[in-house]
């Protein structure tokens, strides 16, 4: 047992230090930073040893490794802070100035300029207001030292970003004069181009401006005159324009890392005569709308650039897993999508002229000019070699090669022929499909079960599981031969083929046989990979042009991207508007041509996003590098569809660059580098809750750029002077998560919103349940809303924890601005005092503001959480707080009529009865003596206490009566009956001045002073049958002596005395008094009316008679027959007292005593010792004697001597007369049954508390007690224990006989 009240201790002192250091802990986190000696618990005066010895005692309180809260830490550094500033000399002295200078500040205001309070030793209230005072002074000097800070930093970054732009500035102009002078060369070779392009391009600026708000109309193109035409299903419509340079080429050029590059300029002799124009074009560019670009560029790094600097990329394509690219040595490189070579083999001796991925990506087929085509398995060792003899130049695989065991696949090439390679069962076999005899076959694509290749006469459409060609569609007249700009085919699902010839882009629409050719000009999009079903069932189909439109570039590859073209186009404006002129290329010498292109500077190529009413969308500009000695046909672009997004990539000798379509953070990026935060931070909220065109990306944004943009937009909106959207925009995206970033960028941002005097603006947004801030925060942010906007400072103290803040400085706030504020204002900061105090745990001042605002159920809170002590000096609020819950008028201005009704509405209201029903706790004189000065309220506090106990206003009834006199007299009277503690004189007094006759009546009656008061009811009152009641209650002779006196010559008064005289007065002696003169009117009728009482008076007192003695004689009747009843004893029966048997006498016992309630008791039980001495001696003196005295054996020869003596009939008679003198003699002393009187006291006693009466008084009416009865002798407390009458077996008959004990004689003697 010892042990385990050892550990239970152990248990309790731990659990004891535990809850003093989690504690400890809350209260230094609480403390506010900026003042040092409350985090330390101790006060300004404290000497640094103290200090020290406090930090070390509190540190190892709350020490991180000892303390289990989750903030002990945070708490120890706070600590540690404090003591480091204390410890500090000049640190210390400087806290130590502004807390005197706090207290100066706090002793010059009028609430403590009179208080003893202010000393030196003031108050626990004088000293909290003091280091509220000193904590404002630090955070008006911490805002200032912020504020002069930010501006240091404002004034630094100013000058460093004047220093780097500086730099900048010369770095370009070094820059610009090195590439002036590397450019001197080409600008002189391409003079002629720029001079010829800068009077179109200037014109078709302004034709764009002008155009601006009708739409795009048309394609944007190169620098010479194009043609556009539009043929769509069957239809032909032509316009003509004059573009200019491409869009593309201006603004929404971009190289995502890629060195931009635009056309030539000048000759430096020649540039002071364009000056004027280049000038112009740029200014208006810049007043055109910029536009985002649609994708995104990144050049393949990683070992390709190696690659590619000792050999030169001839082909390439890519597929969902890896890209394909062929080399101009003949090899085949397997890549990643980031450019790492993967795997690579020399398949050709010459140049790769095409490659071609089977559907599962398992088998690569390369051709080449060494005439083979060869397919390479990736993750097998099977290798298929076929051998042409002539250049291959295209190459397309099954696309399900590696399921079929026909392992097809077709090429083509210098041969001019179409050969489908397979396996059968007898061996492989070539099958010619087509033969072509215009030129070779240039591009060969497979898509399904629809293969399509590109020759000099046109597009061939042919279907392997018919065998036989579709259709044919033929090449645009007017087109340069098919070898200088090599055709682009690009399946965008089964069913739609786009071609690219030159500058010509075409759209084929496969139908079924008997289909409508009424469709839509638009194509509806459609899978871009065959079904199970297009393979399964191959229905006669038949090509058409649906869309065909000419372009002022020249197509280098074809891709569709949703519901736009992806155009990769080669800037060869001569040859292009020669061709749109309809002069061709000249054809006399097909070398001539390729020196004449080769002599001009290629333009670089650019990437176009043209939708489907034939409007270009997006142009961006590649300066690829060697582009000015690039050819259209040396580019290419392959497309590639993945599951997350489709990707492109663009092909030339030296350089492969991936294309993208824009992602959120590339949205996000472009909007934030021109300023747009609002639109960046709508779409990323988009994105999140899965909305918008960019909820596809939104796992690209990371919710630390999504807070660094929402800041930067908010930054702008605080320049802009918009606080309000601001605040809005930091509840967004500042952090909520309990860390200490977060709490600094709120803080921070707190503060800005402080110097830009709007902290009403964040208030109601900072963060106050997982994220809590310092307490320095929320009490700026209330003091300043204190002053500003009382409503929204309400606001906040009732939903901010009081956790936050400290509630008691806040208080002292409201308290000096409650005097200075509106009356609507004043109601709202008595709203907040009590909050706060309630919150303080102060209900005395809490009750004060909840009864002046009548806050409902107050009263029933003070009933349930006892709170009697806090309204005992607040009775008059209390009885206000009724007349507004009874909506009475608390000045008592009221109608005389309803005066009574409003006084018991108002004594029965709830905050009077509270008064009255808690007297103790609430004391009656201190109510009165707040209520003195507002009798109103004092009557009816005095009034309920009347009604609840007279006694307890008996110390201020004559206040009462005076106030009674005052607001209703006509319950003076009422009062002066019930009421014995006033005064006569000064009621009397009161009445008198106010003419109460009724009320002075009585007092004069009260007072004795009778003739007085009937001479007030006679002269004033002149109330006869008042005086005659006055008169029968006095009941003094001399009263109606007077009455007859005065009445004797006023007929009213004598016809009165004789109606209502009654007995108290003689008729005949106020008819003898009457003058013989006087007449007399109704005098007949009131003596008639006196002879009729008097014959009526007698008949009742006859009859009364009659009654009463029939009555006495009904009784004794009774009485008589019970007292003749007998009574049976058995021989067995017992003594009630003593519980032993009637037989065996006690020592001094000389029978029983039978009482008519049935219970027997021997008679020494039950008498008193004097009476049974007097029954003895009695007894003694009888002839027939046999007194306790004697021995046995001498009573017995005493009985038989007698017997010899006297005749039976004397001994009858002797012996008789004994038992009736004993039997008289206790009579005479009334003896009571011990148990009904044991019951009757029990009443009686409950009856005399009430009635006040004494023990003595008390025995008198119930016998004798049992303590009484067990002092009488050993025999009587052996047998009874405590008292006679307590055992079962006697009580048993008490119930039958209690209920008429009482009307029996009360004892019968017994002889045993």
């Amino acid at each position: 047992m010892g042990d385990e009240a050892d550990e239970v201790d152990k248990l309790l002192k731990s659990d004891s230090m535990h809850l003093s250091r989690t504690q400890e802990v809350d209260r230094v986190l609480s403390e506010s930073p900026l003042d040092p000696f409350a985090v330390l618990g101790v006060t300004h005066t404290t000497s640094a040893n103290d200090i020290r010895l406090a930090y070390r005692n509190k540190s190892r309180l709350i020490h991180p490794d000892k303390a289990l809260h989750e903030r002990a830490r945070e708490a120890f550094e706070k600590l540690k802070r404090a003591e480091s500033e204390l410890m500090d000399d000049a640190r210390r002295k400087m806290i130590l100035g502004l807390m005197d200078e706090a207290r100066r500040e706090v002793a010059a205001q009028p609430r403590w300029q009179n208080s003893e309070a202010a000393d030196e030793d003031g108050g626990e209230e004088f000293e909290a207001a003091v280091r509220e005072k000193y904590r404002a002074i630090m955070v008006d000097i911490e805002w200032r030292r912020r504020q002069r800070a930010k501006q240091e930093m404002a004034a630094e970054g100013a000058a460093k970003a004047q220093a780097e732009e500086e730099a900048a500035r010369r770095r370009r102009k070094r820059d610009a004069d090195k590439e002036w002078e590397d450019g001197r060369d080409e600008r002189v070779s391409s003079w002629r181009d720029f001079v010829a392009a800068g009077a179109t391009k200037k014109k078709e600026k302004k034709k764009k401006k002008r155009r601006k708000d009708d739409g795009p109309s048309s394609l944007a193109g190169g620098s010479t005159n194009a043609r556009l035409e539009i043929e769509m299903g069957g239809r032909n419509v032509k316009s003509t324009q004059t573009p200019g340079e491409s869009e593309g080429e201006g603004d929404n050029s971009v190289s995502a890392g890629l060195s931009s590059n635009t056309a030539a300029d000048g000759k430096p002799g020649e540039q002071q005569e364009t000056h004027t124009e280049v000038d112009d074009s740029e200014e208006e560019e810049e007043e055109e709308e910029e536009e985002e670009p649609a994708l995104r560029y990144k050049r393949l790094g990683g070992n390709v650039q190696g690659l590619l600097e000792k050999d030169t990329a001839s082909t390439l394509m890519a597929s969902e897993r890896f890209l394909v690219l062929g080399t101009h040595w003949g090899n085949v490189v397997i890549m990643d999508f980031e450019g790492n070579e993967v795997k690579k083999w020399r398949a050709h001796s010459a140049t790769v002229n095409a490659v071609s991925i089977d559907i599962d990506n398992e088998y690569v087929a390369s051709a080449g000019d060494d005439g083979r085509v060869v397919v390479h398995g990736l993750y097998n060792d099977d290798i298929t070699i076929v051998d042409y003899s002539r250049p291959v130049k295209a190459v397309a695989l099954d696309p399900h090669y590696s399921r079929k065991t026909s392992r097809r696949f077709v090429s083509g090439g210098m041969s001019g022929q179409v050969v489908m390679h397979e396996k059968r069962w007898l061996g492989k076999s070539d099958t010619i499909v087509f033969t072509s005899d215009a030129g070779p076959i240039q591009t060969i694509q497979w898509h399904g079960t629809l293969v399509a290749w590109a020759c000099d006469e046109g597009v061939q459409i042919y279907d392997t599981v018919r065998a036989q060609r579709i259709s044919q569609v033929a090449r645009p007249e007017g087109s340069p031969r098919a070898d200088l700009y090599s055709c682009r085919l690009h399946w965008r699902d089964a069913r739609t083929l786009v071609v690219g010839w030159a500058n010509i882009v075409q759209v084929v629409a496969l139908k079924e046989r008997g289909q409508t050719q009424t469709q839509q000009e638009k194509p509806t999009p459609l899978p871009s990979s065959s079904t199970d079903q297009d393979q399964a069932s191959s229905p006669l189909l038949y090509a058409e042009i649906s869309v065909l439109f000419r372009t002022d570039f020249i197509v280098c590859g074809l891709a569709v991207y949703r519901d736009s073209f992806l155009v990769l186009s080669h800037g060869d404006h001569e040859a292009v508007r020669n061709m749109m002129a309809g002069d061709g290329v000249p054809g006399d010498s097909q070398q001539q041509q390729q020196l004449q292109q080769r002599a001009r500077h290629a333009q670089p190529p650019e990437l176009r996003m043209i939708d489907w009413n034939i409007e270009e969308v997006s142009s961006d500009v590649l300066a690829l590098e060697g582009f000015p000695l690039l050819q259209p046909n040396d580019y290419g672009l392959a497309h590639c569809a993945t599951h997350e997004a489709d990707s492109w990539y663009i092909l030339s000798p030296k350089q492969l660059v991936s294309v993208r379509p824009r992602g959120l953070g590339d949205h996000v990026q472009w909007l934030s580098e021109r300023g747009r935060y609002r639109q960046a931070l709508g779409d990323i909220e988009d994105a999140y809750r899965n909305q918008g065109p960019w909820a596809a990306y939104r796992d690209q944004i990371k919710d630390a750029e999504y807070q660094s943009i929402g800041q930067a937009y908010a930054h702008a909106l605080m320049d802009e002077d918009n606080p309000a959207e601001a605040a809005k925009v930091c509840a967004r995206v500042l952090p909520r998560d309990d860390t200490s970033e977060a709490r600094e960028a709120w803080e921070a941002w707190v503060f800005a919103f402080a110097e830009a005097n709007a902290l009403n603006e964040i208030a109601p947004h900072i963060p106050t349940t997982a994220l809590r801030l310092s307490s320095t925060v929320y009490e700026m942010v209330l003091a300043f809303l204190l002053t500003s906007d009382v409503g929204h400072f309400r606001r906040l103290v009732f939903a901010w924890p009081t956790s936050l803040f400290n509630a008691y400085s806040v208080v002292l706030a409201i308290e000096d601005q409650i005097d200075k504020a509106s009356e609507p204002d004043r109601v709202t900061l008595k709203e907040c005092l009590a909050l706060l105090y309630d919150k303080l745990n102060q209900p005395a001042k809490s009750l004060t503001y909840h009864l002046e605002l009548f806050a409902p159920g107050i009263l029933d809170r003070v009933l349930n959480e006892n709170l009697f002590d806090a309204i005992r000096d607040k009775a008059q609020l209390v009885l206000r707080y009724d007349d507004h819950t009874l909506g009475l008028d608390a000045s008592g201005a009221d109608a005389a009529a309803d005066a009574a009704d409003r006084l018991r509405r108002r004594c029965e209201a709830q905050g009077a009865q509270l008064l009255t029903d808690n007297t103790d706790a609430v004391p009656c004189a201190s109510v009165v003596k707040q209520l003195i000065r507002d009798p109103g309220h004092l009557h009816v506090y005095l009034h309920a206490l009347l009604t609840k106990d007279p006694h307890l206003g008996a110390p201020f009834a004559d206040l009462q009566v005076e106030l009674y006199a005052e607001y209703n007299p006509e319950r003076l009277l009422h009062f002066l009956r019930v009421s014995t503690y006033y005064s006569f004189d000064k009621a009397l007094e009161i009445c008198e001045e106010r003419g109460l006759v009724p009320e002075m009546v009585f007092i004069l009656g009260r007072m004795g002073d009778n003739h007085r008061a009937l001479m007030l009811i006679i002269d004033r009152l002149r109330d006869v049958p008042r005086a005659i009641e006055f008169a029968k209650d006095q009941n003094d002779p001399e009263l109606w002596n007077d009455l007859v006196m005065y009445a004797r010559d006023k007929p009213e008064f004598i016809v009165g005395l004789l109606e209502l005289g009654g007995t108290h007065t003689n008729p005949t002696t106020v008819i003898r008094s009457i003058p013989e003169a006087l007449s007399v009117p109704g005098i007949r009728r009131a003596l008639t009316n006196v002879l009729h009482d008097y014959h009526l008076q007698v008949e009742l007192c006859t009859d009364c008679k009659h009654v009463l003695d029939g009555d006495c004689e009904v009784l004794s009747d009774a009485l008589h027959r019970l007292q003749h009843q007998g009574m049976g004893v058995s021989s067995g029966q017992l003594c009630l007292a003593c519980q032993t048997p009637l037989e065996e006498m006690p020592a001094g016992s000389r029978g029983a005593l039978a009482f008519w309630c049935g219970h027997i008791f021997h008679d020494k039980c039950v008498l008193h010792p004097d009476v049974l001495r007097k029954t003895l001696l009695l007894d003694s003196t009888s002839p027939s004697s046999s007194t306790n005295l004697l021995s046995l054996k001498q009573r017995r020869d005493r009985r038989q001597l007698l017997r010899m003596v006297l005749s039976p009939a004397e001994q009858r008679k002797i012996v008789t007369q004994a038992k009736l003198d004993r039997t008289l003699m206790i009579r005479q002393y009334s003896p009571a049954c011990p148990v009904c009187a044991e019951y009757d006291q029990k009443d009686a006693k409950s009856q005399s508390q009430s009635q006040g009466l004494n023990q003595s008084q008390q025995q008198a009416m119930g016998g004798w007690s049992p303590l009484e009865r067990r002092d009488r002798g050993a025999p009587a407390a052996a047998g009874s224990g405590d008292g006679a009458g307590t055992n079962p077996v006697a009580l048993s008959t008490e119930q039958a006989a209690s209920d008429r004990h009482d009307l029996l004689p009360p004892v019968q003697t017994l002889s045993i």
